[in-house]
Parts: C-alpha cells; sequence; structure tokens
C-alpha cells in the first residue's frame, strides 16, 4: 500500500453524462495565385517600430474583405508593428473571412492613441476566419503593472465575436492586459496549437475564455497564466477541451456562474486529456453566492493528470473572490448543478483535501460522479470534503484509510449529503 494515495471508483456510469460535441469543419489556406491576393500591412503603410499602425491594418484589411475573387490574405510580415485598439469585421464581399497571417510581433501602440477597454484586435461577424502564423500578440500587460490602477486597462488581446467556422491556430500570446483569448457569442470556433503565457501573479489573465458560445473546440495548447487556463463562461454548450498543457495558474474552470440576473445554460462540456501542473486550482466549477436561478449540467472531466496541484477536484457554489459579494455572501446560490462526471483523474496534490464539493444549501449538487480518482497527497491521506451534494458519489477505495471525509473545519465527519 501507498499512502497518500485517494482512489474513487465508481461501478456503473451513466452514459448520458457524456456531452457528444459536434465541431465544425474548418478548411482554410491562404494563397497568392489566381483566384486569390496577399494584402501585406506594410504596403498599405504600416511600418515596424512605435507609431500606431491602426490606419494601415484597417485598409488592408478592407482591400482583403472586399476582394470577390476569395482566398485573400491578411499579411502582417516579419517585425515588431504596434497598433492601437482595432476591429476588423465583416461580412466580406465573398461571404468567406480573408485568411490572416501573423508572422510578425504585434505589441499595443502607446502615448496618445486609443485602445479599448473591452478588447485590442477583434474579428467580428465573419464566417471561415483563419488567424495563424508565427506571430506573437505582446499584451505588454507587464509593463501597465507599474501604472496606477485607474490607468489600466483590462482588455482581452484577441476577441472573436459573432463568428462561425472559424479557427485560431499556432500563435503566440504573451502577457495580456485581461484575457488572452476571448470567444463571445460564436459558433463552431477551434482554437488550436496556441502558446499563450503570463506571469503567476498576473490578474485576470485567462488563457482562453468562452462566453454565449457553441461547438467551441480548444486543443493541443501550452497555457500558463495568472488565472484560468481555460474559462468556461454563462451560455456555453457543447464545448471540449483536449490536449491543454495547463500551469501555472488557476486551472480549468467552469464559471463563475450567477453573478448576472438571466444568465443563459452552460450544457454539454468535455475537458480530457490534460495536464495541469502546480496551480492554485485543478477541475472546477464555481457559481456565487446569493446568484438568481441558473443550470450548469452534462459537464465531463476524464483523463486528467494532475502534478503538485492544491485543489485538484472543486465545486464552489460560494466564490467570491477579493470579498466583492457584499450583502450576498451568505445567501446560497440558487445556480443548479447536474451530471458532472469526474473520471480517470490521477496525479499529485500539494493539499490534503483533494475533493472538494460544496454545493448550494437551496439548490444541491445533483447526479455528480467519480470514477477512477486516484491522487496523492504526499505520506499523508488524502481528504475530501462533501456539502449539499443529493445522493452519495461513489467512494470506494481500493484499500482501508486511503481517503478520509472532512469538514470544512479539517475534522473527519462523514460526507455530508442528501
Amino acid at each position: 500500500m501507498r499512502g497518500g494515495l485517494l482512489a474513487i471508483d465508481m461501478k456503473e456510469l451513466d452514459a448520458s453524462s457524456y456531452g457528444k460535441v459536434l465541431g465544425g469543419g474548418h478548411v482554410h489556406g491562404y494563397s497568392n495565385g489566381p483566384g486569390g491576393g496577399v494584402y501585406d500591412v506594410t504596403e498599405y503603410g504600416a511600418t515596424p517600430g512605435s507609431e500606431d499602425n491602426k490606419d494601415a491594418f484597417v485598409a488592408a484589411w478592407r482591400a482583403a474583405c472586399g476582394s470577390t475573387a476569395g482566398n485573400a490574405t491578411l499579411l502582417v510580415p516579419e517585425g515588431t508593428f504596434a497598433v492601437g485598439a482595432v476591429e476588423f469585421s465583416g461580412p466580406c464581399k465573398s461571404g468567406d473571412a480573408p485568411v490572416v497571417l501573423i508572422d510578425g510581433v504585434l505589441r499595443p501602440c502607446t502615448g496618445g492613441c486609443r485602445l479599448s477597454d473591452d478588447a485590442w484586435i477583434t474579428f467580428s461577424a465573419l464566417t471561415n476566419l483563419l488567424v495563424t502564423g508565427a506571430g506573437t500578440l505582446d499584451g505588454q500587460g507587464g509593463v501597465e503593472k507599474n501604472k496606477p490602477k485607474t490607468t489600466v486597462l483590462t482588455l482581452a488581446t484577441l476577441e472573436l465575436d459573432g463568428v462561425a467556422n472559424s479557427t485560431v491556430r499556432g500563435l503566440r500570446f504573451v502577457d495580456s492586459r485581461g484575457f488572452h483569448v476571448s470567444v463571445h457569442r460564436s459558433s463552431r470556433v477551434a482554437a488550436e496549437g496556441l502558446h499563450i503565457h503570463a506571469p503567476a501573479t498576473s490578474r485576470n489573465t485567462d488563457g482562453i475564455h468562452v462566453g454565449f458560445s457553441s461547438h467551441v473546440h480548444i486543443t493541443d495548447s501550452v497555457i500558463g497564466t495568472g488565472d484560468d487556463c481555460v474559462s468556461v463562461g454563462p451560455g456555453s454548450t457543447d464545448v471540449v477541451v483536449t490536449g491543454v498543457a495547463c500551469g501555472p495558474g488557476h486551472g480549468i474552470s467552469v464559471g463563475s456562474l450567477g453573478r448576472e440576473e438571466g444568465e443563459a445554460e452552460v450544457r454539454g462540456l468535455v475537458i480530457r486529456n490534460c495536464t495541469v501542473r502546480g496551480t492554485t486550482n485543478g477541475l472546477r466549477i464555481k457559481t456565487w453566492p446569493g446568484s438568481p436561478p441558473g443550470l450548469a449540467s452534462n459537464i465531463t472531466f476524464e483523463d486528467i493528470t494532475m502534478a503538485n496541484v492544491a485543489n485538484p477536484i472543486v465545486i464552489d457554489q460560494s466564490y467570491c473572490p477579493h470579498d466583492r459579494c457584499g450583502d450576498d455572501a451568505d445567501k446560497p446560490s440558487l445556480v443548479q448543478i447536474s451530471d458532472v462526471t469526474f473520471r480517470r483523474i490521477e496525479g499529485t496534490s500539494s493539499s490534503k483535501v483533494a475533493v472538494q464539493l460544496r454545493c448550494s444549501q437551496e439548490r444541491p449538487c445533483i447526479g455528480v460522479r467519480l470514477d477512477g480518482v486516484n491522487l496523492r497527497c504526499g505520506d499523508q491521506p488524502c481528504h475530501t470534503q462533501f456539502a449539499n451534494v443529493r445522493g452519495t458519489p461513489a467512494l470506494e477505495a481500493p484499500a482501508p484509510g486511503l481517503w478520509v471525509p472532512v469538514d470544512q473545519d479539517g475534522r473527519p465527519v462523514p460526507s455530508d449529503t442528501e
């Protein structure tokens, strides 16, 4: 017997807990041959350096988007280009968006140029968009951290807003001032092979955030930030996350949910074949206390490897960062969480409490399944905390004494279930 092991198994699996996610087909290419054209931003006046190149970027985009031939490519060549907040919007004349090929480094402009308080680079109202290349989008968030708080903008580096059948592939994102990639009001979107990095101390720098979107695939990416590697927010359905290496950061999260009245449900999420290393949380679902009614259901985490992760498995329905809950802090969340499966989760926990299911007193969690969870907590037994979980999640250790249910003060108790 090896000490400090939490092993959780379940004999019967419910097939309905699997989310069947259908991704869109993404067929993209770029060409400057017959029927296509390359629109190089330097041919429209962009120059490497610190001067704002927004006007040149917009002029090149309008030419590419206005091409009737199709197969157009907007090219940002090698070099470091400064650009203010810019929106590349459609629809385009050929019906399909140009390929956007970024081989250079983009940085926010400085001085008197304009940056929005929402997103730095936005693609909106487009179909069949591909954003790719060997380049880097450098949000310069590290440069901003020493400025007074009132002058620092929290903005996403790249936002996809209202796009369909589109892909972001192969790019590098560093030091965002907010989310690195935001997928908003979009469908059939893929984020593939991205490298996203920010300091572990940088706040609100989620790697990829999905909200109000459907059929989103996030695959084969390396993400380390000061916040969630991947976060899935309200209104997200049929989202698949696979092959993500996460850390540092706050892990992979659903939420936070329930902050606004009338939030759309979260449904049909699959997070599989990922590694989480050195993060403050592992796999987490979080809702605000005192929240209005909402739903989060059919969520599967499977085949996840943890390494030195604090709080590997968490459902937290009293999520209140930085004490921002006010009078709602002691009120129950009204977000109903149901049909959640944690399957084949293994590795090491840096904290003694490896599994925390702290559900709402008013809306107990329904259908939480723990199957094949094998976590080590050093030489000590791993602990679990259950509160307001309807039914008893299957907890079957291969040998006695390898896991211990405890209360919030660390005292051994039977699991608090209904």
